[in-house]
């Protein structure tokens, strides 16, 4: 399999032969037709199966006898992809990617005393965010990539609105005061956005196959799985209130579709700063309320020949035991006192 944009090429194959093999035609092809693949910026990345117990070599693929490179990750269309088939690697891209473009834009614009915050938020809207969320469509997102993000999000509304962390904002209210609605939420209407466009392909187009596609071979690990896309959408559809039974009918037509994704993506957002308040009134709750629990009462036994307090019956024992032997062998009862 092949996915050629411009001059950038990646080739995807099932195992190291099949790979070389196809990197060999590609090269005699090229060759023919007077063009050659740069081998400096040529790199292979190997995904093993998730969970392997047993160690796998890095394979060796070659390019006129020259070993091509072996790495971890590396970029392919702005985005980055990751031997370990998480996108862990990619939310720190994006991050770094978008701290950037914020950093850019600082003193001139989000720094800039002469402009108002509506127009600094538009310019967030219009640079900060899609570099953020850049191939978000695709993300297979576990709670600790959304906390990432939201944290960036909240980080760069503050420094534009020049909130200091002294003013104790909740970060709902920063959000309503930006008129801007949380990154999970986003990135649901992206993803349900795009596979919208998606379910709307011909069954001949790649994403639709693989969307729909199921691994013929293979076993499920002990214990649990790996996220899938799929888990994802339907996590999104059930936050954003749509019926799972009739989505597909709905996403043919572009139009309804998109108006629903909108403002189900709206609801889905509503319900997250509700929760949000609710969590943080039942805390405030539970600390104004919260109080010292009296200690249990403690049993003491106090000696009945002196004013000594033994805190123990045993400990009671032995010290009658010394008056015993200072008066020649009279046996003493012992009382309790639970004070």
């Amino acid at each position: 399999m092949e996915l050629q944009y411009a001059d950038d090429n990646a080739l995807v194959a099932l195992s190291e032969e099949d790979l070389q093999g196809i990197l060999s035609a590609f090269a005699k092809a090229y060759k023919q037709l007077g063009l050659a693949i740069n081998i400096k910026k040529t790199q292979i990345l190997h995904q093993p199966p998730p969970n392997s117990s047993t160690s796998v070599l890095p394979p060796n693929i070659s390019i006129d006898n020259i070993r091509l490179e072996n790495v971890d990750y590396f970029p392919y269309l702005g985005s980055l992809l990751s031997s370990k088939a998480v996108i862990d690697d990619e939310i720190h891209h994006r991050l770094s990617c978008a701290s950037g473009a914020f950093s850019r834009l600082r003193k001139r614009v989000f720094e800039n005393r002469d402009l108002q915050a509506k127009t600094k938020i538009l310019v967030y809207k219009a640079v900060v965010l899609p570099t953020l969320l850049y191939g978000s469509e695709a993300w297979t997102t576990y709670s600790r990539h959304l906390k990432a993000l939201e944290a960036y999000h909240q980080r760069s509304l503050r420094k534009i609105l020049r909130i200091s962390w002294e003013d104790r904002r909740t970060n709902t209210s920063v959000l309503e005061e930006a008129d801007i609605p949380t990154i999970t939420a986003t990135i649901a209407q992206n993803q349900l956005r795009w596979t919208g466009h998606v379910i709307r392909m011909p069954d001949s187009r790649l994403p639709k196959q693989v969307l729909y596609s199921q691994l013929v071979k293979g076993k499920r690990a002990p214990g649990g799985q790996k996220k899938r896309y799929k888990d994802n959408i339907k996590t999104n559809l059930k936050k954003c209130h749509i019926d799972l039974k009739a989505w597909e009918d709905m996403a043919t037509d572009r139009a309804t579709w998109r108006n629903l994704v909108r403002e189900g993506a709206a609801r889905y957002n509503d319900d997250l700063c509700h929760a949000a308040q609710d969590k943080r009134r039942l805390r405030k709750e539970r600390a104004t309320t919260k109080q010292v629990q009296p200690k249990p009462p403690t049993t003491t036994f106090p000696c009945p020949h002196c004013t000594r307090i033994i805190g123990s019956r045993i400990g009671l024992y032995a010290h009658l035991k010394t008056h015993k032997d200072q008066e020649g062998g009279q046996s003493y009862s012992t009382t309790s006192d639970r004070r």
